[in-house]
């Protein structure tokens, strides 16, 4: 009998994959869990664009009385440089405009020449250092002007220029949030299509269709057939909940960095894959060497380890992207999934990195594809007690 043509066996894998597929999307777990997950999304981005960055573009209104044009310009100015609007208007009953809450503040000049601030609650620190620091400044350069000495020379002289000696890359507060957040997803990815997989390989066997399923089609077409199912499912569905993130992101204005989050979609998406692969290949090869759901965790404990490892070495490695421990673990499979691309978001890793260690990842995951084909492929048929090591690879 003439072996199956590589058309036919793709054709069967094809055929077991969609019926993953179909299984798993026509859950109301899966659909109730997606529209959660979507909504909180939204919602999510929604909240934070409503807080971060609100005081930056929030214009205070300040009523003055009494006040000098050029004590009036030095707050506005002093106001600009620490980050904070002042719109300063004259009134002729600014303290009593501040006692209703009218406005933020209120500064009346005293008959015996100083200027008193009045507001309705505790002044913001930046609005308070900037009407201090404005009515100092403008005091001093009148004395200087009357003492002949022109303030433009002094504060020229007084200017102090601040330099880096490292380059930070800009907007680096939400490239962290981006590392953050794609860190995250690529591990319910990783660890949970990885244990999806398990719990599927060892249902079938414990229910024996798996037998039933092995007398038509090769062992190795229902493993890929599993595995490109459930990572279909997985990987289009937490692209999606990241497409609809970067979409609010970008729409209420919390994201404006999109170079930095179209690289990083496509960075991460390479890396899913990879990763998905290397962990839900081991993740099969586990459940094929137990009979029991219940001797799944115990099982894929030393997986489990490497799954955390992996996702803690993208998130602590956000605090020293450049660190020499993630430049190393960038080259390190499966740590590189998630530290790739968290060097990637803050700015650190070149296009030589990013393929350099894709290549590496790929080669060490086509081994642990081989290993766990083999170990299925011996183990998957055999019940009762757990198959041993040994057993599993045939030695």
């Amino acid at each position: 009998m003439s072996a199956p043509s590589p058309a036919t066996s793709w054709t069967t894998i094809r055929l077991i994959a969609s019926r993953e597929i179909s299984t798993r999307v026509r859950t109301r777990s899966f659909i109730v869990t997606n529209v959660i997950m979507l909504l909180v999304a939204v919602v999510g981005c929604l909240v934070a664009s409503h807080f971060v960055g609100k005081d930056d573009h929030e214009v205070q209104t300040v009523a003055t009385q009494g006040v000098s044009a050029a004590a009036k310009s030095a707050i506005t100015e002093t106001g600009k440089q620490l980050g904070v609007t002042l719109r300063l208007v004259d009134a002729s009953d600014a303290r009593a405009q501040a006692a209703d809450g009218d406005v933020t503040a209120a500064i009346v000049a005293q008959p015996d020449g100083t200027l008193r601030v009045f507001s309705e609650d505790s002044l913001d620190t930046d609005v308070e250092a900037s009407i201090k620091s404005g009515v100092s400044s403008s005091a001093v350069a009148a004395a200087l002007q009357k003492a002949g000495v022109d303030p433009a020379s002094v504060q020229r002289q007084a200017t102090v220029t601040l330099e880096r000696t490292k380059d930070v890359p800009p907007a680096q507060g939400e490239r962290v949030a981006l590392s953050y957040v794609g860190t995250v997803l690529m591990f319910l990815v990783i660890f949970g299509g990885g244990m999806a997989v398990a719990v599927g390989v060892v249902e079938e066997k414990v229910s024996r269709i798996v037998e039933i399923l092995l007398a038509t089609v090769k062992p190795s077409q229902l493993l890929w057939g599993k595995i490109l199912g459930i990572g279909v499912v997985q990987i289009i569905s937490t692209l999606a909940l990241a497409a609809v993130g970067l979409i609010t992101a970008r729409a209420t204005g919390l994201l404006t960095i999109p170079d930095v989050a179209y690289s990083m979609v496509g960075v991460s998406a390479i890396w899913l894959l990879l990763g998905f692969l290397f962990f839900s290949a081991l993740y099969a090869a586990t459940g094929a060497m137990v009979s029991r759901q219940e001797e799944i965790n115990s099982a894929a404990w030393p997986l489990m380890i490497v799954a955390m490892g992996t996702m803690y070495s993208g998130i602590f490695g956000i605090s020293a992207p450049d660190s020499s421990v993630m430049r190393v673990l960038a080259w390190i499979p499966p740590f590189s999934s998630t530290v790739v691309p968290m060097r990637v978001a803050t700015g650190y890793a070149d296009w030589m990195e990013v393929a350099g260690s894709a290549l590496i990842m790929a080669a060490v995951t086509a081994l642990a594809v081989w290993i766990s084909g083999r170990i299925y492929r011996r183990s998957v048929l055999m019940t009762g007690s757990r198959v041993s090591w040994k057993k599993a690879l045939g030695r």
